[in-house]
């Protein structure tokens, strides 16, 4: 493992911080050499509905590995029609299958009431499931993938699970007790090797909940437009990341950080400088590959880029393909990372992306039927199929064969 700072580096840092020191004052270290590209990664495409697949093979962007839908505790099935039939769609095709197990959204045995209320009940399931509750509830999953042996399931034990839905405890024993139970059960219960378990937290917290190594197969991290330090706009004014944009150059779309360098005279210094990625996702990419584990973009897609609150309409197809360029640059990530000391190699961390493909101005699923919809001042009112843009497009095609993905666009 990369050493942690010392007390005396993060002394530095703060003092850095509080004078203002720039980019200038220090060195940074030299990059490390690039290795050779990792090859075979794999691109899922779409969720909730074929639609996604449909629109982008339709393009001729290729032939994805697989897709991603969801699965819920509380009726222990699929979360609707669509979900279903694009399993049995990929399935059909001996793909690979992203499912996201999830109790959260709606908790078994929730009676109503407003998110607290509904949060509160998640953490009590969650604890229940670590007891052995709600076995029945895997029953119709673990069939289906016993009939379907020529697909891998990569399994989310539920999603961007983080300590307000999952934990009862400041240790997470609830989470990392479910993860556990849960991954015995199905195993003991699946007639042949075909399943991944996948961690997938929020990003600020996967160390917190983190299930172990003995029984974490890969670990999940969903990439939006924050995570790539583009701009977003929430209620009450634009933000980054939920935090006023006093670390962000709205300018050059970056966040604005330090690391830990060393300065002209060989002392470490806090030396700044703009990124692309926010530093939780690269701490993340360095904690996985510290234990020994490659990650999956479990969620991916573009969001509304205005920063100002308006209709996004014309700014997909420029920020879109700057998204899409930083998305492929996370999986070759070399360079230092903030708050940390030295320079790290994580272009051998990410080995799957699962892309969403759809348009967003029609809610999860991306179908116009009017049953839910975002509104144009809304983070996700986008239209994130790549069909759409031309630029976004070419550079996922690049970014596809510069990655090492075995799906290529016109193959």
């Amino acid at each position: 493992m990369h050493p942690r700072p010392t007390r005396l580096a993060q002394a530095l840092l703060a003092l850095a911080v509080l004078l203002g020191l720039t980019a200038g004052t220090a060195t940074a270290a030299a990059p490390a050499p690039a290795p050779a590209a990792a090859t075979n990664r794999t691109l899922l495409i779409g969720q909730s509905t074929k639609s996604a697949w449909d629109d982008y093979t339709a393009s001729g962007s290729g032939t994805p590995a697989g897709g991603s839908v969801y699965y819920e505790v509380n009726s222990g099935n699929w979360v609707g029609a669509g979900h279903a039939a694009y399993a049995d769609f990929l399935t059909s095709r001996n793909a690979t299958v992203q499912v996201g197990i999830s109790w959260k959204d709606n908790p078994p045995g929730f009676t109503g009431g407003d998110e607290n209320a509904k949060a509160a009940r998640s953490r009590q399931v969650t604890q229940e499931l670590a007891n052995g509750q709600w076995a029945d509830r895997f029953t119709r999953l673990t069939d289906y993938m016993n009939a379907h042996p020529g697909s891998m399931f990569l399994l989310r034990l539920d999603y961007e699970v983080s300590s307000y839905y999952h934990c009862t405890t400041p240790d997470c024993s609830s989470y990392k007790g479910a993860f556990a139970r849960i991954r015995s059960l199905i195993k003991s219960r699946i007639h042949q090797d075909n399943a991944r378990f996948v961690f997938h937290p929020v990003r600020g917290e996967y160390e917190a909940l983190y299930p172990g190594d003995a029984v974490t197969d890969q670990i999940g991290v969903s990439v939006f437009a924050h995570e790539l330090c583009l701009p977003i706009h929430d209620l009450g004014g634009y933000l980054y990341n939920g935090t006023p944009p006093t670390n962000y150059d709205t300018a050059a779309l970056q966040c604005r950080n330090a690391y830990i360098g060393t300065d002209s005279n060989g002392n470490q210094a806090a030396v700044w400088k703009n990124w692309d990625y926010d530093g939780n996702v690269l701490k993340m990419m360095k904690f996985a590959k510290d234990h020994g584990k490659k990650m999956i973009v479990s969620e991916s897609g573009m969001m509304n880029f205005t920063d100002d609150g308006a209709d996004t309409s014309g700014l997909e197809p420029v920020r879109g393909a700057t998204w899409v360029r930083r998305l492929f640059g996370l999986m070759d990530y070399r360079g230092p990372i903030p708050n940390l000391s030295g320079t790290y190699d994580l272009s051998d961390v990410i080995t799957t992306v699962a892309y969403i493909n759809l348009d967003f101005r029609y809610g999860w699923d991306g179908i116009q039927d009017g049953t839910f919809d975002f509104p144009p001042n809304s983070t996700w009112f986008a239209d994130g199929r790549l069909s759409r843009y031309t630029d976004a497009r070419t550079a996922f095609c690049q970014g596809l064969a510069a990655r090492g993905f075995t799906t290529r666009c016109g193959a």
